[in-house]
């Protein structure tokens, strides 16, 4: 081999995702849902399918259109993506690249590290405190971007509106981009969203398709921001890159509010359940308002526990937090496989000391 790759790159360790179990129910590893998505979209993708031989919209403009009238703001403040991690590369590309500086809570949402050491910038990682982002802490770093992703991915922990307006306003950071990819999932969504504070050019708000509307297989997501940094984006994005088969699953996903009551409810409720299950087997469950569960033991054990009975979930020593198990918010009959295993009498947890 003649070439080699680019020294800074050595440091990357490549994303690993969650595994799928041998059944659909018992795969709690990836946050995806347990419900699939709307028949309407399934018409859609039916639909547009035979367009397939042309180009799509090149900026997806039938879904800005949606999402403008969603959200109340501009179709020209909204980029549409290939998934919120092509548009967190993006962001990386326009604001980080060769030495820029980008802070964000320890653990991190992989792609944000992934992608700030891609482009040879530098990244300053904050300790969670008590499960979540330590806004105190991260305001003082001096940064081109601090990530904050809220509700936070893989604890499920939230900062309010208040606090996540006032870290906005005495940041170091030049930008706040806020991931609300869990946003669906908190008690009041419309209160939470940082989506009024993107007016300013200060913060910019990620969302994506792949968790309440269930389109995690045809990747699409979105970026509510500054016109100036729509129009920057939009310089360095390739063209053409969300399909036509995604673009229509997401306009008619958007369109079937039913759907995503109907997943939202389902997801807070089997939520509930599960802290339930796993408190009344002996470990701890961080609060979450996300479509998971991070639950604290002895991660081996709770593992192999889970497996025996065809479930399978994310191991927290992948995601940054050894020592815990993250639980995806499962189907119905995933949520019986989750109570045989935690109520299997041959496994009993061991106590573990919690922060």
């Amino acid at each position: 081999m003649t070439i080699t790759s680019r020294p800074w790159l050595e440091q990357l360790q490549p994303y690993r995702p969650g595994r799928h179990a041998p059944l659909a129910d018992g795969s709690m590893a990836s946050n995806e849902s347990p419900l699939g998505t709307s028949p309407a979209v399934v018409e859609a993708v039916t639909r547009a399918a035979h367009g397939v031989h042309r180009y799509p919209d090149p900026l997806a403009d039938p879904v800005r259109d949606e999402l403008a009238r969603l959200h109340g703001v501009d179709a020209d403040q909204i980029l549409v993506g290939n998934g919120s991690d092509e548009l967190i590369y993006l962001l990386a590309m326009a604001y980080l690249a060769q030495g820029g500086h980008a802070v964000c809570a320890d653990p991190a949402y992989r792609i944000d590290e992934i992608s700030t050491y891609v482009v040879n910038a530098n990244l300053t990682r904050v300790p969670l405190k008590e499960w979540a982002h330590d806004l105190d802490t991260m305001a003082e770093v001096p940064a081109d971007i601090a990530y904050v992703v809220n509700p936070h991915n893989p604890t499920g922990t939230v900062r309010d509106p208040a606090e996540i307006r006032g870290f906005v306003e005495r940041s170091r950071a030049r930008l706040v981009v806020v991931d609300e990819a869990y946003i669906d999932f908190t008690d009041d969504p419309e209160a939470m969203t940082a989506i009024p504070l993107v007016r300013d050019g200060r913060a910019v708000v990620l969302r994506t398709f792949s968790k309440v509307h269930g389109l995690a297989g045809l990747r699409i997501g979105y970026l509510v921001g500054d016109r100036d940094i729509i129009a920057t984006l939009r310089k360095i994005r390739a063209p053409f890159s969300v399909g036509m088969l995604s673009q229509a699953a997401a306009v008619a996903a958007l369109r079937d509010t039913a759907y995503r009551e109907q997943v939202r409810a389902h997801t807070l409720r089997l939520r509930e359940h599960v802290v339930r299950l796993v408190e009344a087997a002996g470990y701890q469950a961080v609060p979450s308002q996300a479509n998971f569960v991070l639950v604290v033991g002895d991660e081996a054990e709770l593992m192999d526990r889970l497996a025996r009975h065809g479930v399978s979930v994310r191991p927290g020593s992948a995601l940054g937090v050894p020592g815990t198990v993250r639980i995806s918010v499962p189907s119905e009959r995933g949520l019986e496989l989750l109570a045989a295993a935690l109520a299997d009498a041959d496994h009993r947890p061991t106590p573990v000391d919690t922060p």
